[in-house]
């Protein structure tokens, strides 16, 4: 198969994760359609005829933002395993609280990265990604269960390995719902022999065992972000093929496909900030409570931490950053609102970042969490849902339009 369809594939999770997931009897939460994630070919326009760089362009996008926000991450891990291994050796309400901040820190440079998947986040079904933070498929149950099956050290009469865990078990999901929840009942509503020890235990012994899987899931958190790390960087790393598009030998062929590529990680502010996180709460799609109309508290995103909206405000400054290029080095600051001034459209270019900016403004103005705002008075969320899709309707037309680019296939067709 040719690398470049894999790379362009759409940037987020697939229903081939739910069906898997499913098929392991887990209780599962996903609301994307049968087409979310699909690998059709993409064939990348003609660029505009100008001067512009997009050499230069590929190049700050990776070395000036993308990397480093991959390098803190990685660090921000090694923290957070840190974090909670003090937790569980040490308990109390300062270290659990630590624990907790640590866990926030690394989710807060996760949701700029989501909006920055491209390359090792996108291969395989977007595996690592999964790995890493497997939203909107999640499992309290699942990890319920191997909270036991680490503690017994046996699944299926074989040594536990979570590397072989699927991804609602791992990641930021998993550790998020071992750190912030606090009530002790196990989150099964069907027998599972795998819990039967669990109404036995006392809630002491039971934090002791959710602490100790915490533990596991925090290492392999740190394992997973050393890997994509590793993957990106170096000199056979997918930070080398972005920055070397268009040269002989290149999955990208032009370095147009390139700049595409980028174009299409910015739309996860369509997909999954405005459309999943937003609109599906608050019930402008389907969603858990029922069909379009019936308002779901239930569906926010980070529900036990009620860290919603700091993740939406977090996709925004990812956008941002890779949209106007300013990253670590705050002399390079070429980004794509610097494409669209070359090609006269600066008009959209201050629009998209003025949008925004406004969004940004409204989210950190909430004096309630997302949930309880959808809760007592939807208009405030509906009204941030409004002024996000300002930033997408640009996208979808006058950002794309304007630098010949393609429209990944989650946004084609949705006029919403």
């Amino acid at each position: 198969m040719n690398s470049t369809t894999n790379i362009l594939k759409p940037l987020l999770l697939s229903a081939t994760i739910a069906t898997l997931l499913a098929g392991c009897g887990e209780s599962t939460t996903s609301k994307e359609g049968d087409n979310f994630g699909g690998s059709d070919p993409v064939v990348t326009p003609t660029p505009p005829t100008t001067g512009f760089n997009e050499t230069n362009l590929l190049s700050n996008l990776t070395d000036n933002v993308i990397t480093p926000a991959y390098q803190a991450f990685d660090a921000l891990t090694q923290e957070q395993e840190l974090a909670v291994i003090n937790y569980c050796e040490n308990p109390d309400p300062q270290t659990l609280q630590a624990a907790q901040d640590s866990w926030r820190n690394a989710m807060a440079k996760w949701q700029q990265i989501e909006v920055m998947q491209i390359g090792p986040l996108t291969e395989n079904s977007s595996t690592l990604r999964n790995n890493i933070y497997s939203w909107p498929v999640v499992s309290s149950c699942g990890v319920d269960q191997d909270v036991m099956y680490f503690e017994q050290g046996t699944i299926n009469s074989a040594p536990y390995d979570i590397t072989k865990r699927t991804a609602s078990r791992r990641g930021l999901d998993a550790l998020e719902y071992l750190l912030f929840n606090s009530i002790t009942e196990h989150s099964c509503t069907s027998a599972k022999e795998v819990l039967n020890p669990w109404a036995s235990k006392t809630d002491s012994e039971r934090k002791i065992s959710r602490c100790n899987f915490a533990v596991e899931v925090a290492k392999d958190l740190d394992s997973s972000a050393d890997l994509l790390l590793q993957k990106w960087s170096g000199s056979n790393g997918y930070a080398t093929t972005l920055k070397q598009a268009g040269q002989t030998n290149n999955s990208f062929a032009t370095a147009h496909e390139g700049v595409n590529a980028i174009s299409d990680a910015l739309f996860y502010v369509d997909k999954m900030s405005k459309d999943r996180k937003l609109a599906t709460p608050l019930g402008l799609f389907s969603n858990s409570c029922g069909g379009v109309g019936s308002v779901c508290s239930n569906d926010v995103e980070s529900p036990y931490s009620d860290n919603s909206i700091a993740n939406l405000v977090n996709n925004l400054i990812g956008f941002k950053a890779l949209f106007n290029g300013e990253g670590s080095d705050s002399e390079n600051t070429l980004g794509f609102d610097d494409y669209l001034v070359d090609v006269n459209d600066s008009a959209t270019s201050t629009k998209i970042l003025s949008d925004v900016q406004a969004a940004i403004d409204e989210l950190q103005g909430y004096s309630d969490t997302l949930a309880q705002s959808i809760n007592q008075d939807a208009a405030v969320a509906e009204e941030t849902h409004t002024k996000v899709k300002k930033v997408t309707d640009q996208l979808k037309v006058d950002f794309i339009n304007s630098l010949a680019l393609k429209l990944p296939q989650t946004a084609a067709g949705d006029n919403d």
